[in-house]
């Protein structure tokens, strides 16, 4: 990349005013973000210390270096950030520095937005693709030179807002994009742009399966492309649950793979010939942070274009090395998460775990206060989907798994019965008749809205 597309000499200016007068931190934080640092160790050490900042604590070398103690490259924080604050005489040239850092960063996102366009061209697209590609770079790149306001007056936002009612009355746009299922679309309205949805259940209850069918639901049937994080399972695994989904075939089957049968070649061969055309990515590295899901998601964003993002599990994403407690961590992830979600204007569906309160409890139908560790997931998310099955009962055996509702900003709660299939790792519409336990008999229906 060419020197002229960043500048390490403003960003080191701009972490070094921020360390030297604290007062300079809110003013910067109005122009850049971290995503505005073409070093990735400047961008951590921008991170770090407006994690601080936003602590309460005094920002300087030791207190940023005592919070988070490596960067990227795997150079300790303190040391890095006591050179750069060392070096940077006074944070008197601040704006300077962060127009800099400001002006470069989006020569580059302008560099990244033509380089998008031209493979496009070389890919033989269809040209009203190619234009429709470039008017939307050209549009995410409004505004991005920064100095304008973050906000309007209510009168400015008003037509955007009755256009898109009067669309909706007269049905041209989707409220949101189908899970695949449609008595659970019909609770929740479908996985809707901006929202983070969590999907959640003990273990072996199902809760990835449906977060990786809704993905794949949505990349494969031309809906969009949907890009699922996995701390669990390597690419292999995901595929081979795809295939087996998509294509009709035990997965036992095919990680033994000497016990398929004739028949079932033809179910793979179809289930690899959608993904193969399919919108659907994948990532399985190792260790990554709530920070480095959002750089991942924003470059599959500005290469690919995404309609959904799939995280599988908040439980497993890395922290940054605080010496808080894990609940206080998985609180910021959980809000990294629903900012992700507003920012690239897409559902976010995290899965959690649930802990075993609901199996002390007379029916052990979950609640969303169950979710593990942190109070602050049911709080961030406009949608919380419990993956419920009794496995003491028949049906349970069979099966046919309770999906909860127990949160929905936009709609009324309620719960709708599907058939767990685990032999292809899917869920499907149940078709048989449920079984009324003497719970629902003393509550009733009307606690639990529709689905019943």
């Amino acid at each position: 990349m060419s020197r002229a597309l960043y500048s390490v000499e403003a960003e080191h200016g701009v972490l070094g005013a921020m360390m030297l007068d604290a007062e300079k931190i809110d003013l910067i934080a109005a122009k850049l973000t971290a995503g505005d640092f073409y070093e990735p160790d400047n961008a951590a050490l921008f991170a770090a210390i407006m994690d601080c900042h936003a602590d309460g604590m005094p920002v300087d070398a030791v207190t940023v270096g005592v919070t988070h103690q490596f960067l990227p490259s795997g150079e300790r924080v303190l040391a890095y950030a006591g050179e750069i604050a060392k070096n940077v005489p006074s944070a008197a040239n601040w704006e300077a520095y962060a127009n800099v850092v400001k002006e470069r960063a989006v020569l580059r996102r302008v560099v990244e937005a033509a380089d998008s366009i031209r493979e496009l061209v070389g890919e033989d697209r269809p040209v009203a693709e190619i234009i429709a590609s470039a008017q939307q770079a050209v549009a995410d790149l409004h505004d991005l030179g920064g100095g304008g306001q973050d906000y309007c007056h209510v009168s400015e936002a008003l037509p955007e807002v009755i256009d898109e009612l009067d669309a909706k009355f007269h049905r041209r746009v989707d409220r949101g994009h189908s899970t695949g299922l449609p008595d659970l679309d019909g609770i929740i309205q479908g996985a809707r742009p901006g929202n983070m949805i969590v999907i959640a259940g003990l273990p072996g209850s199902g809760k990835t399966t449906l977060g990786l069918q809704i993905a794949q639901h949505i990349a494969t049937g031309g809906a969009g492309k949907g890009l699922v994080f996995s701390m669990e399972m390597s690419k292999k695994e995901l595929i081979n649950r795809g295939i087996a989904s998509l294509g009709s075939v035990q997965l036992s089957r095919i990680d033994e793979g000497h016990s398929l049968e004739d028949g079932d070649w033809t179910g793979i061969t179809a289930a690899v010939d959608k993904l193969q055309n399919s919108g659907l990515y994948l990532c399985d590295a190792p260790g990554l942070t709530a920070p480095s899901i959002r750089s991942i998601a924003r470059h599959a964003q500005r290469t690919h274009g995404l309609d959904v993002v799939v995280v599988d599990y908040i439980g497993l994403i890395a922290s940054e090395g605080r010496s808080q407690n894990r609940t206080v961590e998985l609180g910021r992830i959980s809000t990294a998460m629903k900012t992700l979600a507003k920012e690239l204007k897409l559902p976010v569906i995290v899965l959690a775990q649930l802990n075993r309160d609901s199996t002390k409890r007379p029916g052990k139908r979950p609640v969303p206060q169950d979710l593990r560790d942190s109070g602050q997931i049911e709080a961030d998310a406009d949608t919380v989907i419990l993956v419920h099955r009794d496995n003491e009962t028949e049906q349970g055996q069979n099966g046919v798994t309770e999906l909860i509702v127990g949160k929905c900003r936009h709609a009324k709660v309620g719960s709708c019965l599907v058939q767990h299939q685990g032999q292809f790792s899917r869920f499907v519409s149940f078709a048989g008749q449920r079984e009324v336990s003497q719970e629902d008999l003393e509550i009733g229906r009307g606690k639990f809205g529709r689905g019943f």
